[in-house]
């Protein structure tokens, strides 16, 4: 199944985009918390990885379109 084919979920393919997108963000803020707070760079890393992730998820219904 495509990303863009919304026959089985409907309009609700964004709506799971975008809850899944802010889960993402809540979980890659502690990541970026708790690595900053210990010192360490491992949560940190995937505190970053995860907020890269989840902005893709919150943007993917804004993208522009290209003329063809």
């Amino acid at each position: 199944m495509s990303p863009d084919d919304d026959r089985q979920t409907g309009d609700r393919a964004e709506q799971f985009r975008q809850g899944a997108g802010w889960l993402l963000l809540t979980a890659a803020l502690g990541g970026l918390g708790t690595g900053i707070a210990l010192g360490e760079a491992l949560p940190l890393a995937g505190g970053l990885v995860l907020a890269g992730v989840s902005g893709h998820l919150l943007t993917a219904g804004r993208r522009p379109t290209r003329p063809d």
